[in-house]
């Protein structure tokens, strides 16, 4: 508590007041890691960062995050083989489609595993699978002495602060004087954008669980250059989210209260959190719903707030029923003409910043009430599902002026129905939804899996209606709304020779309607192929990607713009404590007569001592691209539930350090470092993040406390 009374107390911040000092970033760091030091708390988990890392996993920051605690809790209560179904194995996330089905084959041809390693007797598991997976898997119960420390580790407090920024200090955060200005409207902008807060960031995380019985947390996080207890953050903290789960194995089988979110069917109704998409596991892309979902993420606006209740009808047959209510961000329409309780919603606001003046007559300008109810009928060969949500803003969004956002969202009592379902046939395993919404739009997924010992593959069709959408949907497709699209997608997963895997997908797409970049409707396509060949020390990955879609030329005429990437990767392995990884990269983009061109080399050295009490990531890169046309996503290790997947255009270099250390047992530290230099520029972004100077210096500290 002494950490918040310093911060609401005005004379606290007097000398920080000039934001170029950089006392305001040591004195900050010193409170906030400092004020929670006395606890002590953390078990012997996996490195679930690392694992993650080394099997290519890049999803969103939300994904990431979701994974990772799915991963936590399944390392404290693992599943059973012998009695998980498709769904429960799914939330491994590190196997594909193809050999969890292969995995359920063997187990009910040949009965009960009795050791994790009969799993390298199932076709399409590998050594490298058992390993991945083995920290979160059983196969029976445990002897007595077991039970006892398993109900230990079942219960669990941990608690996670953080601190992040970066200098030189931004546009934002520069002081003028009027005597600067010539006009006083031109000061009144300067003063209405500048940031209000310190430059840095902080997280603090609470969470408490017994795992399967108990789950609750608060998580308060505010963004550099947001303030403290102000009348836009009453709480002390910009954000605030809280829940709590209970669960039982009674009729009412949970009851969720505070903030979750939904994940429904294959995702055209709503889905929150991680969802599968293209990517290398070309044969993992049908979804395994949970139901509620506990919300633990930093995003300001995608969730839910109220109540969650999941009821067991009958033994094959569970409802879902919820009713949330909370307030959202939006750009709203200023007119002297209209009232105060007139003003028109233009649209949503979703960076989740509100660091000045203008920022923060956004926040939670809007209304958002949302209800609805799910019913399954569980069978051990079918499942089936039906879904409906209505969800109301107030006021209601404006599509926009744009050709593209015409068919856009307007919010206003929406009504969406949906029927999904999974079963097989003859070792054909089929899943889908099928989707519609009060204005007779119409959006429906269906795919058909199948697999042997060396051969697994899916087949995707997807059609979404133009005026179909959605606020909560994330169906599989070229774009994560939902809407305008129809595709077929086909995925190959191939293991001919020992150690040598080939994954393959090629998507076909069109659309109805204009999309963003592209006024006439059109078609395209992409496809993916990746070579990985694994021995003891080393390990050879290449990978070739195409996409061509449609888009405008310069006078406005239908075109196709094509983007390519190839990648070659190299890691070895001298010892279980070191590993060297090289990548080198290519990206291409061509439309009509421009083509451009960029390049990405990195070097890792990764470094873990034997008692896993330290652990380091450290990298190297040069990139040059011709512009953000042809620009190099590549993923960085971060701290624990941190995402980091920057984009590199123009020239320059990158280098980070990342640690990870335990003094104690229940105490972990982390470390992110990271800097950045462009040769050739004077200054670094625009507007209020614009930087002056070619280097960028970043830095994230985290404590995290388990008991």
């Amino acid at each position: 508590m002494a950490v918040f009374c310093l911060l609401r107390d005005p004379a606290w911040w007097k000398p920080f007041s000039n934001a170029n000092t950089m006392w305001c970033n040591k004195w900050i760091l010193l409170w906030l890691l400092l004020g929670f030091s006395l606890c002590v708390g953390a078990q012997n988990l996996p490195d679930i960062e690392n694992l993650l890392e080394s099997n290519d996993i890049e999803r969103t920051a939300e994904g990431y995050e979701e994974m990772l605690n799915t991963l936590l809790s399944l390392a404290v209560s693992p599943v059973n083989l012998n009695t998980a179904g498709f769904d429960s194995l799914k939330m491994l996330y590190l196997l594909s489609d193809g050999q969890i089905d292969q995995i359920l084959k063997f187990r009910q041809k040949y009965g009960n595993f009795l050791h994790l390693n009969e799993l390298l007797l199932v076709p399409g598991i590998g050594r490298r699978d058992l390993e991945n997976i083995s920290p979160f898997v059983t196969v029976g119960q445990p002897a007595l002495r077991d039970r006892f420390a398993a109900v230990r580790a079942r219960t669990k407090h941990e608690l996670l602060t953080k601190v992040r920024g970066s200098f030189p200090l931004q546009e934002g955060y520069t002081r003028y004087h009027p005597r600067d200005f010539d006009k006083k409207k031109d000061y009144e902008r300067k003063l209405a954008n500048h940031f209000q807060g310190p430059p840095l960031g902080t997280l603090i995380k609470y969470k408490f669980s017994v795992v399967g019985h108990l789950q609750a947390g608060i998580t308060l996080e505010n963004d550099p250059g947001e303030a403290y207890f102000t009348r836009n953050q009453q709480v002390g903290f910009d954000f605030l989210s809280a829940h709590i789960a209970v669960t039982t194995k009674n009729f009412i089988r949970q009851v969720l209260i505070g903030d979750y979110r939904l994940q429904w069917g294959q995702g055209l109704v709503a889905w929150g959190g991680f969802a599968s998409g293209k990517s290398d596991v070309t044969v993992g892309n049908e979804k395994a719903g949970k139901g509620f979902v506990a919300y633990t993420s930093t995003d300001e606006n995608n969730y839910l707030r109220g109540i969650a209740v999941s009821f067991k009808v009958a033994q094959p047959l569970t409802a879902d029923l919820f009713f949330s209510k909370k307030k959202t961000d939006g750009n709203l329409l200023s007119n002297d003409t209209l009232a105060e309780e007139d003003l028109v919603s233009v649209s949503l606001y979703e960076s989740g910043y509100h660091r000045n003046d203008n920022e923060c007559r956004k926040k939670h300008t809007l209304k958002e009430l949302t209800t609805g109810i799910a019913l399954r009928w569980n069978t051990s060969g079918f499942r089936l599902g039906m879904n409906a949500l209505y969800y109301d803003f107030t006021p209601s969004l404006i599509p926009g002026d744009r050709v593209y956002q015409q068919y856009n969202d307007k919010g206003k009592r929406r009504f969406l129905m949906s029927i999904d379902y999974k079963t097989s046939l003859y070792g054909f395993y089929l899943f889908g939804e099928t989707a519609r919404s009060e204005t007779n739009a119409w959006a429906t997924l269906n795919g058909i899996r199948w697999g042997n010992s060396f051969l697994s593959a899916c087949l995707l069709y997807r059609r979404y209606h133009k005026k179909y959408v959605s606020r909560y949907a994330s169906g599989f497709g070229e774009y994560s709304n939902t809407s305008n699209e129809e595709g077929v997608y086909l995925g190959f997963d191939l293991s001919l020779i020992k150690n040598l895997k080939l994954n393959f997908y090629y998507d076909w797409f069109r659309f109805f309607s204009p999309r963003y970049q592209a006024s006439t409707p059109g078609s395209g396509w992409e496809m993916l192929g990746e070579a990985t060949y694994r021995q003891k020390h080393f390990e050879h990955s290449l990978r070739i990607k195409h996409e061509v879609r449609p888009e405008d030329a310069k006078d406005k005429t239908a075109t196709q713009r094509m983007r390519e990437e190839y990648r070659y990767q190299f890691n070895y392995f001298p010892s279980r404590q070191w590993e060297f990884r090289t990548r080198f990269s290519v990206s291409g983009y061509r439309k009509e007569t421009l083509k451009e061109k960029g390049y990405l080399v990195y070097q890792d050295v990764i470094f873990a001592n034997k008692t896993a009490d330290l652990k380091m990531q450290y990298r190297l890169a040069w990139f040059d691209t011709d512009s953000y046309q042809s620009r190099i996503y590549t993923y960085e290790n971060n701290v624990l539930y941190g995402y980091s997947f920057p984009s590199f255009i123009g020239q320059g270099w990158r280098t980070y350090l990342n640690l990870t250390w335990k003094p104690l047992r229940k105490l972990t530290c982390y470390l992110k470092s990271g800097f950045i230099y462009y040769p050739h520029r004077e200054e670094i972004s625009s507007g209020l993040t614009k930087v002056k100077g070619n280097k960028l210096y970043d830095i994230t500290i985290q404590l995290r406390l388990s008991i």
